[in-house]
């Protein structure tokens, strides 16, 4: 019985984040995935700049990262 609430609490909680859900357009809700990934993507890279002095971007290191949204 708590794992059925606790999923559908779940989807409720990341509906609201989502911003403006839409049961009608589904690209519309994609876009707000994508937007929120995006954003994740960008505290992830700014939390390992400031803590462990990592850049992504610097040439130097010969690690290929692909953003999740490629």
């Amino acid at each position: 019985m708590r794992k059925p609430v606790a999923v559908l609490l779940l989807v409720l909680v990341a509906t609201s984040l989502s911003g403006c859900f839409s049961f009608v357009d589904w690209n519309h809700n994609l876009n707000h995935f994508r937007s929120w990934n995006e954003d994740l993507d960008r505290m992830h890279r700014t939390f390992d700049r400031f803590f462990f002095n990592y850049d992504y971007d610097d040439p130097s290191r010969d690690i290929l990262y692909e953003s999740p949204n490629t």
